[in-house]
């Protein structure tokens, strides 16, 4: 039978937990993921979803309480939360773990970052509520994942699911919660925890909405508990809670293990290719083999992709999609495309994923010639590793290979700070001026020592002109 614990073990753990008491490294990795995050939802605020959460929630009005990345909105926090989850999810560039195969970021800095701004916390605070949130995220997602990927079997996205109960976490360290409200609020969260992978059948933007009302969700949970809302103490691991309503292979004793001794936030990957996760081995693979080798579109005969089992169920269908894009989300979860584009173009980033880059016909004829298949001998390292194996043999018979471990920007093969900023000044930079970049830059640095975190979002704001061809381009 299984213990009914778990709620209460995470709520313990976030109400004690403090910046102060943090290990240096955990402080560290979650002032990079705040600086990741920025730049993948300046970014995101850009692209047709994201403009059109951002008018959705100026449409709704309300107290201007937290700001709304990419615009000059400032919104209700839950208002606020949702719209920059989205923002940061349209791209595909966020943050990911790979045994809960989460992107934990995506609903813990939104819902962080709103109420903070909210009730304008410091710096230390913000971190601390983070390093919670992600806790949260990435535990209940391995427990809910247990051993086969169950969750992700039956057809639950857990950035959308178990992000619900990681934003309610990190808006309630922010609030102050104790304990016992705590528990609350991961109560109310688990009526709201939902996110379904059916959006992998038509590439529509379903995933990124799931990303935003997690967000959005947690919000509201912490602040209903706050006032006195209650919900069931035992929504996690309880006889009819989230882990046996959503999973037929769960993993509970992954919640509690090393719970605030080992800090699941270190585990967490920062994305270098616009794309699922599942593809980022096989892309520094093919980028590996070009840079040894010059090779020509028109001079390959095949490709032959490894990956995991998992990775081939994922992204193998449907078929005629994975060949032929007809959406920028069908191309970003499609392996043929983004082998194809990156011989093709020398890179997987931003502009290889719009409308009319998915169109290139150079690319689509490539794309053909691409074939995922599963490497049993990949499976080893897995879930903590996701490796890959790419052979492309040219049309004069030789064959050109190279087998990666793990994908670049994975915990185990972090980027340097200086990627870092340079992925931040890459996105951020398409709507903010130089000059301001370089004082976002500088405020990054040190966001642990800010004594508001406004001091940091009054620094994000947009060229108007920019964002005003933007718009043009949408309509």
């Amino acid at each position: 039978m299984v213990r009914l614990s778990a709620t209460n073990d995470l709520a313990e753990f976030c109400s004690g937990i403090r910046y102060e008491s943090l290990p240096s490294d955990v402080r560290g990795k979650a002032n990079e993921l705040v600086l990741d995050h920025l730049g993948v939802a300046l970014y995101g605020s850009t692209l047709p979803s994201g403009q059109i959460a951002i008018e959705y929630v100026r449409s709704l009005g309300g107290v201007a309480e937290s700001s709304v990345l990419g615009s000059r909105v400032r919104a209700p926090a839950p208002d606020a939360a949702f719209s920059n989850g989205i923002s940061v999810h349209s791209p595909e560039l966020d943050d990911t773990e790979h045994v809960g195969s989460i992107h934990p970021g995506a609903s813990v800095i939104p819902a962080a970052l709103a109420i903070a701004e909210k009730i304008h916390a410091d710096g230390r605070s913000f971190i601390a509520a983070i390093v919670a949130g992600y806790d949260v995220a990435i535990r209940l997602a391995v427990a809910a994942q247990g051993k086969t990927m169950s969750h992700y079997n039956r057809g639950f996205h857990p950035t959308a699911t178990c992000g619900t109960f990681a934003a309610a976490a990190s808006a309630g360290v922010l609030l102050g919660l104790n304990t016992s409200q705590l528990k609350h609020a991961f109560g109310i969260a688990g009526s709201a925890a939902a996110g379904l992978l059916e959006f992998l059948e038509d590439g529509t933007w379903a995933k990124r909405y799931g990303a935003g009302r997690a967000a959005s969700s947690g919000v509201t949970a912490a602040y209903l508990a706050k006032l006195g809302f209650t919900g069931p103490g035992s929504v996690i691991d309880g006889r009819r809670g989230f882990l046996r309503a959503y999973s037929d292979d769960t993993n509970p004793e992954a919640i509690s293990a090393g719970l605030g001794s080992e800090f699941t936030i270190m585990r967490t990957g920062i994305k270098p290719h616009s794309c699922c996760r599942y593809i980022q081995a096989p892309l520094d693979a093919v980028l590996e083999i070009l840079r040894k080798d010059t090779v020509k579109p028109e001079e390959v005969d095949r490709v032959e992709v490894r990956i995991v089992k998992t990775g081939i169920k994922l992204l193998d269908e449907p078929k005629d999609l994975r060949y032929n894009p007809k959406t920028v989300v069908d191309a970003q979860f499609s392996i043929p495309y983004s082998i194809a584009t990156a011989i093709v173009n020398g890179r997987a980033f931003v502009d290889e994923y719009t409308d009319s880059a998915i169109k290139d016909p150079r690319v689509l004829s490539l794309a053909k010639k691409v074939k995922a298949v599963h490497g049993p001998e990949l499976e080893r390292e897995f879930p903590k590793h996701w490796p890959a194996k790419v052979i492309i043999t040219l049309k004069d018979g030789r064959k050109l290979e190279t087998y990666v471990p793990g994908a670049k920007g994975d915990a185990d093969f972090p980027l340097t700070r200086k990627e870092l900023e340079e992925k931040f000044e890459t996105l951020a930079g398409k709507i903010i001026t130089g000059d301001s970049l370089k004082a976002i830059l500088e405020v990054l640095r040190r966001t642990q020592t800010l004594s508001d975190v406004n001091q940091l979002t009054s620094k994000l704001e947009y060229r108007n002109e920019m964002m005003a061809k933007i718009r043009a381009g949408l309509n």
